[in-house]
């Protein structure tokens, strides 16, 4: 089904500046009305070739010289919509293949909105103003709000079929999850979540006296730290701040089937007893590799933002070089360090810890999201041969690795080269499979070999592997 917006996207389209000839243009010098005129005109066509931002630029300039003008800040609000739009139609396998950099789509349709609100100060006698607002208002997900435009809008243009049409197919789409309530208990809309149109499920007051479920506000602050209701800035984290409990057993206490029904709904739709994993799709990650990540994608921000009110874990994976999709299996990394920056980044330090197998994967607000199985080596029983054989290889493994590092810190002395080379951290024998991916560390290898060494659960066959590799690094002259 087309989201609410689609109607908008559709009936909105950038408007011509006009060119006036001779006397002074509305207002303004003949040459600067000229140069305003071959701004607006370059940034018209850029919006027709869906070159957006650059559209947003030249009307920027534009208005630096023509303030206030309606048309130039109507078309620049339509191109943040626009953008807004399209980042959050962009498929996950987009961002992975082709990532961007620069605002969310949040901050887009915010200052589309302050675009469109100059607009209706200053020309409020035409209908397209409130379409802009509205189309702004969408997808901030502030569909009471945009309701509210569209009405305002009929009032100047009553017979406006596009007002009109947009105005049904907001009602139509916004309310088809409210559809089943209306046929059910006679309750006053208290017991309603104002977001979902159901009945309240894990209920919480916010500060300002609005109750919401405890998923819909979480989500709902996903684009920003409003109260959807009064717009009043919260300073509360939806996931852990606690349930208002009187009004929880009001309504399982009144309403106790449609309750056991919203439970049910909202545990399938959680995937209760299912291992999922929101994915970032850059490099292989081994266990106990470091890494440090700049995340500057718009929608990876908002998995940041929601891994670090959970587990401050998240699964990192590459692409197969062999297939050119998301290999099948991953390592989860820790978030150890989570500093966000001032232009929305995050800088992150993380530490690899488990290895999984992909067994489906989809998108969800435009990352990865996977159902993931636990990989760890083929076991051997305690006290058999094969045990005893792979500790001593271990063995012997760590005093080869303790002899290469005092080498190859004698030859390289700057902190710089010597800084990953650290005893300190180097599991013990009695654990061969994490120590055979330390072991792994110390090496230079190409991604390939890496996801190999991945999906191997031979842990002998690993740590073979990495002393033939070191041997051969220390013979080249190679020290990671």
């Amino acid at each position: 089904m087309a989201s609410p917006g689609a109607a908008l996207s559709a009936a909105l389209a950038a408007e011509d500046f006009p060119l006036v000839e001779g006397q002074e243009g509305m207002g303004m010098a003949p040459d600067k009305y000229r140069e305003v005129f071959d701004l607006a005109l370059r940034g018209t066509r850029a919006f027709r070739d869906r070159r957006f931002d650059e559209a947003i630029s030249f009307y920027s300039k534009a208005l630096n010289l023509r303030p206030g003008d309606p048309i130039i800040l109507s078309n620049r609000s339509l191109a943040f919509c626009r953008i807004s739009q399209l980042l959050r139609e962009r498929s996950a396998a987009d961002s992975e293949y082709q990532p961007l950099n620069g605002l969310d789509p949040t901050t887009h349709a915010e200052l589309a909105l302050k675009d469109t609100e100059k607009i209706v100060s200053i020309n409020s006698n035409s209908p397209r103003p409130y379409l802009l607002k509205a189309y702004a208002l969408i997808l901030l997900e502030h569909y009471h709000e945009a309701r509210e435009a569209l009405l305002a809008g009929l009032q100047v243009d009553p017979l406006s079929h596009v007002l009109q049409t947009c105005l049904s197919d907001l009602d139509s789409n916004t309310n088809i999850a409210a559809g089943a309530r209306r046929a059910r208990l006679d309750r006053t809309d208290d017991f309603e979540c104002t977001l979902c149109f159901k009945l309240l499920y894990e209920p919480v007051t916010t500060p300002c006296g609005h109750s919401f479920c405890r998923s819909c506000l979480h989500q709902s602050m996903d684009h920003g730290n409003k109260c959807p209701m009064c717009r009043t800035v919260l300073f509360i984290g939806p996931r852990t701040y606690p349930i208002s409990v009187t009004l929880s057993n009001i309504i399982q206490r009144n309403f106790p089937e449609e309750y056991a029904e919203r439970r049910s709904e909202h545990e399938t739709m959680t995937y209760a007893g299912v291992d999922l994993m929101p994915l970032f799709v850059m490099d292989v990650v081994l266990p106990c590799q470091k890494m440090a990540l700049n995340i500057f994608e718009p929608r990876y921000r908002l998995m940041v933002r929601r891994i670090m009110e959970g587990n401050h874990r998240m699964g990192m994976v590459a692409i197969d070089s062999a297939t050119g999709t998301v290999a099948d299996c991953g390592c989860e990394v820790e978030i150890l360090e989570c500093e966000p920056l001032p232009d929305g980044r995050f800088y992150l330090e993380v530490e690899g810890s488990r290895r999984f197998h992909i067994l489906r994967s989809w998108d969800q607000d435009g990352y990865r999201v996977a159902e993931v199985e636990w990989l760890q080596d083929i076991p051997l029983p305690e006290g058999s041969q094969q045990k005893r054989e792979l500790i001593e290889l271990a063995n012997g493994a760590s005093e080869l690795t303790r002899a290469y590092i005092r080498r190859a810190r004698e030859t390289v002395r700057t902190a710089r080269r010597t800084r990953h080379l650290d005893l300190e951290s180097m599991p013990g024998p009695q654990d061969p499979e994490k120590f055979s991916f330390w072991l792994v560390n110390l090496i230079s290898l190409r991604p390939s070999d890496r996801l190999d060494l991945l999906r191997l659960r031979d842990t002998r066959e690993r740590i073979s592997s990495s002393i033939r590799l070191l041997s051969d690094a220390e013979q080249g002259c190679r020290v990671q």
